[in-house]
């Protein structure tokens, strides 16, 4: 067999190849091409959103400080309506309700608190949410859902206190003297002798009496 025609052969085989695969491989480096580019369209349009979020949020927390409640009511609207996937969205709803429980409306500061809860991407905004939004539940009587609300939690070191005092709470507003002292108690167990706050558990433990003093 002469090596040129076998050459040749070879050439017409792969021209055939490429007759027959060429739009479906030039279709796969397209796809290929876009996916790796709206990937990094994607996280570039994240960034962004994110800065622009970080500038709303600065804006929302000078608007807190200084007291300008409209336009706090403005901006932490906007986070949550426009940029309801960034880690600015559930505080700016966590500000929404300080206002509200400042106004003394405790059902809408419940509402904000629950969809803070409901969407907070960080176990420590989880955490402070779960605690302040059974507070609410506490002032408003729903004894049952706090309980409920705080029985889903584990919390870490640092929040274990405030829920076991909010415990007490609970149990002292059901009139279980003896079982919202022994919360207070495990409170002052798990804090530090400079831990702030740690006077107001005292008291409320000195102040009920005795274990077994009232219903229980």
């Amino acid at each position: 067999m002469d090596i040129h025609e076998t050459e040749e052969q070879q050439v017409e085989a792969l021209k055939k190849w490429w007759k027959e695969n060429a739009s479906s491989i030039i279709t796969g480096i397209a796809l290929g091409l876009a996916v790796v580019f709206a990937g990094k369209y994607w996280l570039s349009y994240q960034e962004q959103q994110s800065q622009i979020a970080s500038n709303i949020h600065l804006g929302m927390m000078t608007a807190l400080v200084s007291e300008k409640e409209t336009l706090v009511t403005e901006q932490a609207g906007n986070l949550i309506a426009n940029y309801p996937d960034t880690p600015y969205a559930p505080l700016a709803a966590l500000a929404l309700a300080k206002l509200r429980l400042a106004n003394g409306d405790l059902a809408s500061a419940r509402t904000q608190l629950q969809w803070a809860l409901d969407n907070a991407g960080s176990d420590v905004i989880r955490q402070t949410v779960r605690l302040r939004l059974a507070q609410v539940m506490v002032a408003e009587a729903d004894l049952d859902g706090a309980e409920a609300l705080l029985a889903d939690a584990s919390p870490d070191a640092a929040f274990a206190p405030l829920y076991a005092d909010l415990r007490g709470d609970i149990q002292l507003a059901r009139g279980n003297i003896g079982g919202a002292r022994e919360q207070y108690a495990q409170a002052l167990e798990l804090m530090s002798q400079t831990a702030p706050g740690r006077q107001l558990v005292q008291l409320k433990h000195d102040d009920i009496g005795l274990p077994g003093d009232g219903p229980q």
